[in-house]
């Protein structure tokens, strides 16, 4: 049975993500702070408890290696958004950003190649459309997803001779309990990016799933160090 690491598929997009691994027969180890939603799903989950703002710690997937003696898939999920222009951002505040969407993802990818240089594998890094054009009052989260593309082009260089690919993921708007809690307040914003979104909908996490699991499965086994959107066309800018 292949093994999938997830990090942060917990919630959100994470859980439709642990969720398509599962069905698709994969032994799956979600690493979160908590367990979240992941009681509701029917199938078997390895739950690992870690804090991913520790960036420096990787040892969980140490761990996992160690006792299942491979790991087929990273999922580099885990991140975190911070709604504020440039100029209101502390340095602490874009530390945090930092080391939770590229530090920890950064330092994983190093790892997860150290451990599967033998075996070959696949690492999956969640970006945004935030990483492939600009985002109003997102200073910190747009220069963070901006650098995981970067960084998922050179761990594909540099991991594509041990037979391990990098690819990542651009979501767009995507229709979740959070955006519909902040949207129901303000109609007239969901109706204009609506508008702007070719397909006018928003996206479902299970449509950000479905991209991830491709770009982990052998249907892309030459597809290696791309960003792929997810967005309904929106940065095309229709």
């Amino acid at each position: 049975m292949p093994v999938a690491v997830i990090t942060g598929g917990n919630k959100g997009h994470g859980i439709a993500q642990t969720g398509k691994f599962l069905d698709a027969g994969f032994d799956v180890h979600v690493v979160a702070r908590s367990q979240g939603d992941l009681v509701d799903l029917s199938g078997p989950v390895h739950f690992v408890q870690h804090d991913l703002s520790d960036a420096a710690d990787t040892s969980y997937l140490d761990r996992i290696h160690a006792q299942t003696g491979r790991i087929d898939v990273l999922v580099n999920n885990a991140g975190m958004h911070l709604k504020k222009p440039v100029w209101d951002v502390a340095g602490d505040e874009l530390t945090q950003v930092l080391d939770l969407n590229v530090k920890a993802m950064f330092l994983a990818c190093g790892a997860y190649v150290r451990l599967q240089r033998e075996q070959g594998g696949a690492i999956v890094n969640i970006s945004s459309m935030g990483g492939i054009m600009a985002l109003p009052s997102a200073a910190a989260y747009v220069t963070a997803k901006t650098a995981v593309i970067g960084l998922t082009r050179s761990v594909a260089v540099d991991a594509a001779q041990f037979g391990i690919r990098c690819n990542a993921v651009c979501p767009g708007f995507i229709e979740t309990d959070m955006t519909r809690a902040i949207l129901a307040k303000d109609p007239a914003r969901r109706d204009k990016i609506e508008g702007r979104i070719p397909t006018h909908r928003f996206g479902t996490p299970e449509n950000v799933a479905d991209a991830v699991h491709f770009l982990a499965s052998e249907a892309s086994a030459y597809v290696n160090g791309t960003a792929i959107p997810v967005d309904g066309g929106y940065a095309i800018g229709f």
